[in-house]
């Protein structure tokens, strides 16, 4: 039965970088395009080395990981601090959030071009959808199916390596934070690349929350 979950944001990449200029013309890279910097990298091994300090019975059972390279690469370097590597799934639902025909642009440089875009999104930041993309409400599903099934047939510690949006939403899903609160959290900044953010669950009350976006094991 699960009983203590945990949610890491993969390492660096250049967007993340770059910040949020929007008069940034360059593209970004597709999805499947975007790597770890040296940074980055550096991060995903401390994420490994604070997993490797634990005791043997508090490491993960199971990791669930985003299809992205960038948390795939993620959890590549932090394994190898471990001693013996836990199961390990990808699963596609832990993807970030789409953002359709803008996925190719920051959101800054969006928002920027497209000013009825930015006035929709204001006016719904939750349940605004960039076109031929996804709300975080959609987000929410697809994590909270992740949950449900992990309630149902999960071990006792999981791990998800993912984006800033699933951690976000997973928020949402396991503590029931209204949207006035998820919108607060997102205003004050979302979790870093290379932190963890972690719940305990009594199959009583729910999941509670342990840390967010704790990031005290970084060197960089």
């Amino acid at each position: 039965m699960l009983r203590y979950l945990e949610a890491v944001r993969h390492g660096e990449t250049p967007v993340n970088a770059a910040g949020a200029n929007p008069a940034v013309a360059r593209p970004y890279l597709p999805d499947s395009e975007v790597f770890l910097t040296e940074r980055g990298e550096r991060q995903a091994t401390d994420v490994g080395r604070r997993f490797a300090a634990l005791p043997e019975n508090e490491l993960p059972d199971l990791v669930l990981c985003s299809p992205y390279p960038r948390a795939r690469r993620t959890w590549e370097l932090a394994v190898a601090e471990l001693r013996s590597a836990p199961e390990f799934r990808i699963d596609d639902r832990l993807h970030d959030r789409d953002r359709g025909r803008f996925r190719v642009l920051s959101q800054a440089r969006a928002r920027l071009l497209h000013p009825d875009e930015a006035a929709a999104e204001d006016r719904d930041p939750l349940g605004y959808r960039p076109p031929e993309g996804e709300s975080f409400r959609d987000v929410a599903d697809r994590v909270g199916a992740v949950v449900t099934e992990l309630l149902d047939t999960g071990p006792e510690r999981v791990l998800i390596v993912a984006h800033d949006a699933v951690v976000l939403m997973l928020r949402q899903v396991l503590e029931h934070l209204p949207d006035a609160e998820i919108l607060a959290l997102a205003e004050r900044g979302l979790a870093g690349n290379g932190s963890v953010t972690s719940w305990q669950r009594d199959p009583r009350t729910g999941f509670r929350l342990l840390a967010y976006d704790d990031r005290t094991h970084l060197t960089s």
